[in-house]
């Protein structure tokens, strides 16, 4: 953070740092790499470490092919480990400085708390930018990687695709228009096709075929058979075809060709994913993808609020220990986190909407650092 700050110093906007900015900031660096390393580690042996010795003891898993997984999952859990790391360091950092009396001694010259906590803004911020770009950049591509590297050294790859059971809804104004399913998918050409075509809610049509393959405009239906309901839903057309051209949407291929969990894509990723399920009337689904998409956006923000939390901590109870600090750091995250899970399952389950369950905890633990800041203060 300190060498951030040197950096930039040396821009042509010139921010101010002054020396009490550098110092506090220097005093931040060894508890927040502390930090950053205990949870991170943390976040990786209850989320990667028992996973992979699982799989050594079942599929005989290779010790190097476990380290190359191991590693490649570790900017995931970096994400989750830097705000932690902000409210570790910050916390520690201002309450050595409180009980070695160097806070007291800024407040008799005039220094507001406001002022003193500005550095931890400044690495709150600075944090916030490296976490959206580590879990734009890096992780989703390296924690794919590790999936299918994982996959290869046990022999059990799997498809790039879905290869069975693809069912897909088309709506209209609310009303029902398409039913698409494919029982099989070799990554090109869906086998055993159905296909119901329906108007003001009443079935109109019905197409079977053996085979079905996107032709880029169109869909080309093969050894099939199309059949046209009237109104009192008997047959006026029957008839078989060897090939035939449907106009329909390429969604149902869209969603055959994307198998990756969110954890595995970008936010621009999701976001065109989405599309894709709001075509298919898979409401559940829908929630779901939406909600990871706003805790994806969220989770940065965590830095900034945390990094102030920590900082007022430290001011206001000069008797932090580093045993102390952490145990009070363990307590806010965990609490933050109990109620984040609350909040994502309401999100997914419907009772709240998605913006609301994922940045509600983070706006929630803003309003009380600026609340905490704000008394302090005053005070």
């Amino acid at each position: 953070m300190l060498a951030i700050a040197r950096s930039l110093e040396k821009m042509p906007w010139q921010p101010r740092f002054s020396l009490l900015d550098r110092y506090i900031l220097r005093e931040m660096i060894r508890p927040f790499v502390f930090g950053f390393g205990i949870f991170t580690a943390i976040a990786a042996v209850i989320g990667t470490v028992f996973y992979l010795i699982r799989n050594m003891v079942e599929h005989n898993l290779g010790i190097l092919s476990a380290l190359q997984v191991f590693f490649l999952r570790l900017p995931t859990f970096a994400v989750l480990g830097i705000p932690m790391a902000m409210l570790f360091g910050s916390l520690l950092a201002y309450s050595q400085l409180s009980r070695r009396s160097e806070l007291i001694a800024c407040k008799s010259c005039g220094v507001s708390p406001l002022r003193l906590v500005r550095p931890a803004l400044l690495a709150g911020f600075c944090a916030l930018l490296f976490t959206f770009a580590l879990n734009e950049l890096v992780a989703p591509p390296m924690a794919y990687r590790a999936i299918k590297t994982l996959e290869v050294a046990i022999q059990r790859p799997q498809p790039t695709f879905q290869t069975r059971n693809i069912f897909y809804r088309r709506f209209a104004g609310g009303q029902l228009q398409q039913l698409f399913f494919a029982h099989r998918f070799d990554g090109e050409v869906m086998g055993q096709v159905t296909v119901l075509n329906f108007e003001q809610g009443q079935l109109r049509e019905i197409i079977t075929a053996q085979e079905a393959q996107w032709q880029g405009s169109a869909w080309l239906f093969r050894q099939g058979t199309y059949h046209h309901l009237t109104r009192d839903r008997d047959y006026d057309v029957a008839e078989t075809f060897s090939e035939r051209t449907f106009a329909y949407p390429r969604t149902p291929l869209d969603l055959a060709m994307e198998t990756r969990a969110p954890e595995f894509m970008t936010s621009r990723e999701i976001y065109q994913y989405l599309q894709v399920l709001a075509e298919s009337g898979d409401a559940k689904r829908l929630r779901q993808w939406r909600v990871q998409l706003q805790e994806k956006l969220s989770l940065p923000f965590l830095c900034l609020s945390f990094a102030v939390v920590g900082a007022v901590l430290g001011i206001s109870s000069p008797r932090q220990g580093q045993g102390r600090a952490f145990g009070l750091s363990v307590a806010i995250i965990f609490g933050y986190y109990v109620a984040a899970f609350i909040f994502t399952a309401f999100g997914e389950g419907g009772a709240v909407s998605p913006i609301v369950a994922s940045w509600l905890p983070k706006v929630v633990v803003s309003a009380i650092a600026l609340g905490m800041l704000y008394h302090a203060n005053r005070h």
